[in-house]
């Protein structure tokens, strides 16, 4: 059965860019919540949310999830990263986390995020783990319900707003990477209100949704879309070959702003194959990018 309002949502990754808007809105909803994070300190403005608790622990211990798990109607899994600060990060966090929130969740509605262009033979080691943890999840829950995004963008997001940085720093022009490499810019609050029609939704169960905006458009053409509304020059964009060079000498700097494993992550694209369900399938009709972002910039970030 679907989760109604009134039911405990336990939310992993609840206090990030996609979880708080999660949050609030299935709180409006009236669902009870239930968010852990390693430090409670930081996010004590959600507890504005009358029925949202916040626990302290590490989501990657097992004993720790099935005690949050206690009493829950659901379990949602969001935890991501996109690279490695140590190598076996994306295993850790892609691969071995959903299997762990599934063991933990056990008879719980289950929803598990991945990634648009998820593949287990993918050279990228994010889409790949993102795939090997679709499979294991799977292994275990079968009636998990699976949605991979494409680029989310919003209000202080990692996309519109990174972008908009970089740009105030290239008078000249932006150079890009992989300009042509396509994508598929989705809202964040469309990809919360699809995951919220997942949850309520009986027939959900089991199933894989692509959650996409309407149009797929390469790299360069929304950053130019960014550059135009924030007043910033055209970027320019770089060749495959001259990215890669880019991603070699930037991957050696600390916290690198730009790897080889995100080139080839970015290079595999970020769309939904054409008739997967979507998130038409769930109600919801995703806005076109051009047009959200002129409510977005420049105030947002």
């Amino acid at each position: 059965m679907g989760v109604r309002p009134g039911a405990l949502v336990v939310v992993l990754g609840g206090c990030g860019f996609l979880g708080r808007a999660l949050a609030r809105d299935l709180h409006h909803r009236g669902y009870r919540l239930r968010l852990p994070t390693r430090h409670p300190d930081r996010h004590r403005d959600l507890l504005v949310l009358p029925r949202l608790e916040l626990w302290e622990g590490d989501v990657h211990d097992e004993r720790f999830l099935r005690k949050i798990a206690a009493g829950a109607a659901a379990l949602i899994n969001l935890v991501g990263i996109l690279g490695e600060r140590t190598p076996g990060d994306f295993v850790r966090v892609h691969e071995e986390l959903p299997a762990r929130a599934a063991r933990a969740g056990c008879g719980l509605r289950l929803l598990h995020v991945s990634a648009a262009g998820a593949d287990p033979a993918s050279d990228s080691g994010y889409l790949r783990s993102k795939a090997r943890g679709e499979q294991r999840l799977r292994a275990l829950a079968p009636t998990a319900i699976v949605v991979r995004p494409s680029v989310i963008y919003g209000p202080r997001d990692h996309f519109v707003c990174r972008f908009q940085r970089l740009l105030r720093w290239a008078p000249l022009g932006l150079p890009v990477p992989l300009a042509a490499s396509p994508m598929a810019p989705v809202h964040v609050d469309d990809v919360v209100s699809g995951i919220t029609a997942a949850l309520a939704r009986t027939a959900a169960a089991g199933r894989d949704y692509g959650f996409c905006g309407p149009e797929v458009m390469p790299l360069s053409e929304a950053v130019s879309a960014i550059a135009e509304i924030s007043g910033r020059a055209r970027p320019r964009g770089l060749s495959p070959g001259t990215s890669l060079l880019l991603a070699r000498v930037l991957g050696h700097l600390p916290g690198p702003p730009f790897s080889v494993d995100q080139w080839r992550t970015l290079r595999a694209g970020s769309v939904c194959p054409a008739g997967a369900l979507g998130l038409r399938d769930l109600g919801i009709t995703p806005r076109p990018f051009r047009e959200a972002l002129k409510d977005l910039v420049p105030g947002s970030c």
